[in-house]
């Protein structure tokens, strides 16, 4: 069966009422879920429901809502912050650069007079050192094999 045959014969036929014992059953249970405290989490803002339960009930819609489409991820997200707040709390305090006590000017910067006795040792040790005599330069590269001599 096609659908646009499925939809025809769904044209033809006559609408049937919902019995009355139906009917009611269906709207006493309605009516009883409507005034269900646990029910009424459900309830949706603006509706004519006042009250302190009315807010509440308003707030946790709105988190289940917005928490609902992956609580798996936000109960992954929730375990990683409280491991790095583990972390945090369980690691010693380093102070930060303005807790640290200032260092002196120079405190551990070597004095003129250090350096200067540096430079003369350093100096001291190219000067002194023997020249040695330049090495030739290399001679040609080639990556042709020398052939050796024939012998008789």
């Amino acid at each position: 069966m096609k659908p646009d045959d499925f939809e025809q014969n769904l044209r033809r036929q006559p609408f049937r009422e919902v019995p009355s014992d139906w009917r009611a059953s269906i709207l006493q249970t309605a009516r009883a879920a409507g005034n269900d405290p646990a029910s009424a989490t459900l309830a949706m803002p603006g509706v004519a429901d006042s009250g302190p339960s009315a807010k509440t009930n308003v707030w946790s819609l709105g988190w289940r809502e917005w928490l609902w489409p992956c609580p798996q991820a936000w109960a992954g997200l929730a375990a990683i912050w409280l491991f790095i707040a583990g972390l945090n709390l369980t690691t010693p305090a380093q102070p930060t650069m303005a807790q640290q006590r200032p260092r002196a000017v120079g405190e551990n910067e070597p004095t003129l007079a250090e350096q200067r006795r540096e430079l003369a040792r350093l100096l001291d040790a190219t000067l002194t050192e023997p020249k040695t005599a330049p090495k030739p330069p290399p001679g040609p590269r080639s990556e042709v094999p020398a052939i050796a001599p024939a012998k008789a």
